[in-house]
């Protein structure tokens, strides 16, 4: 059986977000539509599992796959 874990709300995450949403730019360059933190560590003061969600969002699903190498 896997075990959750809920931990309090972290400030660095957000930190760690934008730190991850700076190399998916860098990869996506001008595909890359908006990047948003998203789940629940995405919400101030709420407990939270210690994973970042995120949500790219890029211009044409198809052309993802040709970043494999990059990512």
């Amino acid at each position: 059986m896997r075990k959750l874990v809920v931990s309090l709300y972290d400030k660095q995450l957000l930190q760690l977000f934008m730190e991850e949403a700076e190399k998916l730019n860098f990869i996506f360059r001008n595909e890359i539509i908006g990047i948003y933190h998203i789940g629940s560590n995405s919400v101030p003061g709420l407990k939270a599992k210690p994973i970042i969600d995120m949500m790219p969002v890029v211009k044409d699903i198809n052309l993802v796959d040709t970043f494999n190498l990059e990512m």
